[in-house]
């Protein structure tokens, strides 16, 4: 335990222990600024950070200055030579902490301003102190245990808790990522959001249902863009009946008619 101490606390140098829940399990304290300075990876089974999500949290806190009461969950690995610092649970928020720091500390632009402020004047947050809840090797299945159990309230996507073909994975997160630059006014980071928008993750759900039904592979994934085309192209033509003017001018204006229709209604035109 105390080399393993001594070790964190050459990474994260506020490095301060708080309590020992048993020898594998730890919480402590730091400064953000060791926060973002620690090389801390996204574990491997996440997903990966929703920038729409992570820039509201960032322009919340940079905007209102809150009390930062948040605790981060992260494993240490002893990993051959290097040792690995994951984030189980967090990556949005420390996301968020990362795209203000890369924004406040770019020089005074007085021609663009940043909503997160130029010429580091953000001192004050990463002076503030963050908890942390240490899990020091922990076997696959612990830390899949510790995942599933943090995000009940919010439910992961299959894709990251199956032991799913990592080129799949790739394939759908392309995807997403271009639907959301293309669209990016229908994508909210709202668990529920109001028609005709939808959160990253329930697309994500959709993609990897039309990726099975459709026996989608590395040399077929052009069939994935198309097959959605095809949905979307349906949905234009054929307009839900009971479904408001406002929702409908908004798919007008974009293009993107998909997400007028429940999931459900999606699968039946899979």
């Amino acid at each position: 335990m105390i080399l393993y101490m001594n070790a964190i606390q050459q990474v994260i140098p506020s490095f301060t222990q708080i309590h020992q829940y048993n020898d594998q399990h730890i919480m402590f304290k730091c400064t953000i600024r060791d926060i973002l300075s620690a090389n801390i990876v996204n574990w491997e089974y996440n997903r990966p950070p929703d920038l729409v999500r992570c820039n509201e949290i960032a322009t919340y806190i940079y905007a209102k200055r809150p009390e930062l009461d948040w605790l981060f969950y992260i494993t240490y690995l002893e990993h051959g030579q290097e040792n690995m610092l994951s984030m189980v649970d967090g990556i949005h928020r420390l996301t968020a902490l990362r795209i203000i720091h890369s924004e406040n500390i770019k020089p005074v632009d007085f021609i663009t301003p940043s909503r997160f402020g130029h010429g580091g004047n953000a001192e004050w947050l990463y002076d503030k102190y963050i908890l942390v809840s240490l899990r020091l090797n922990p076997s696959a299945g612990e830390t899949i245990d510790l995942f599933q159990t943090l995000n009940k309230s919010n439910p992961v996507p299959e894709l990251y808790i199956r032991n799913t073909d990592q080129d799949k994975r790739i394939i759908i997160e392309e995807f997403v990522q271009d639907w959301m630059k293309k669209y990016k006014s229908h994508f909210s980071a709202n668990v529920k959001p109001n028609i005709p928008n939808i959160n990253r993750d329930r697309f994500i759900e959709i993609l990897d249902i039309v990726y099975t039904k459709c026996k989608i592979t590395k040399l077929t994934q052009n069939r994935l863009a198309e097959k959605i085309g095809e949905m979307n192209q349906y949905i234009m033509v054929n307009l839900p009946a009971k479904c408001k003017e406002k929702p409908i001018e908004k798919c007008r204006k974009t293009g993107c008619y998909l997400f007028l229709v429940s999931r459900d209604f999606l699968e039946d035109l899979i």
